[in-house]
């Protein structure tokens, strides 16, 4: 059997596993959230996320040596993303206070307690498990896109195939997808639920393009079809 149908079974054993647990999370932060801590006002922790991961979209609108060519439309959609998010997360919660306030009760939704409490700029987090297991995920996106950034930036190849290139055809897609899908398991709001499956949806198909963009403006596309038929698109 081939690695990466062994790797797609693992990861839909583990995806079956933790299901229960996070649809709990998910039933506990729309009904029950706002009885407990909800941040609001704090613009200044809304700009500083903003400015955070927005940073990731720098190289796109720069291009680095010509090399990257996303349409801005790519840049929109995460950024778009990006601000919602953190304006409901720090700014305005509404759909955090629409859902809870179509609630009369909890309805027998059990308080999730913190495994981690810390305070930043006067305001305390608590994160629970899966706010922790969220922030992973997008710190490990963070990590592909910088990873898929500098070996871009270090290769003077017209096809780059080298570095985490051999294990993604768009590891920069991959870890954009990563960054907002770690926040929808950290912030599972009406907002990200509705925004990521279109995010994901979009970065697919506008791989699909750029891909046959490439094939169109290779010398050599025989080389890329070996590439692509040997290297997965995201994972």
């Amino acid at each position: 059997m081939e690695r990466r149908t062994l790797f797609g079974i693992g990861i839909g054993v583990l995806v079956l596993l933790a299901l229960p647990s996070f649809l709990d999370h998910v039933r506990w932060f729309i009904l029950g959230q706002a009885n407990y801590m909800v941040i609001e006002g704090r613009w200044d922790l809304v700009a500083i996320n903003i400015a955070v991961f927005l940073v990731f979209l720098l190289p796109l609108v720069i291009g680095f040596r010509q090399r990257i060519r996303w349409k801005s439309s790519s840049m929109g959609i995460y950024a778009a993303f990006i601000v919602s998010m953190f304006v409901e997360m720090y700014g305005v919660p509404l759909t955090v206070y629409l859902t809870s306030a179509a609630i009369f009760a909890d309805m027998g939704v059990a308080h999730q307690e913190p495994l981690l409490t810390f305070t930043l700029l006067d305001q305390t987090f608590a994160m629970t498990f899966w706010k922790l297991v969220g922030a992973a995920i997008s710190i490990v996106g963070m990590v592909i896109v910088a990873v898929g950034w500098h070996t871009l930036y270090r290769t003077e190849q017209e096809l780059v195939t080298s570095g985490i290139y051999a294990y993604s055809r768009h590891p920069q897609y991959l870890g954009l997808n990563l960054i907002v899908f770690g926040w929808f398991v950290h912030w599972p709001s009406l907002l990200t639920l509705a925004m990521f499956p279109v995010l994901a949806y979009f970065y697919y198909k506008l791989s699909l393009a750029e891909e046959r963009e490439v094939m169109e403006t290779l010398e050599d596309p025989d080389t890329y079809s070996q590439y692509r038929q040997s290297v997965p698109r995201f994972i």
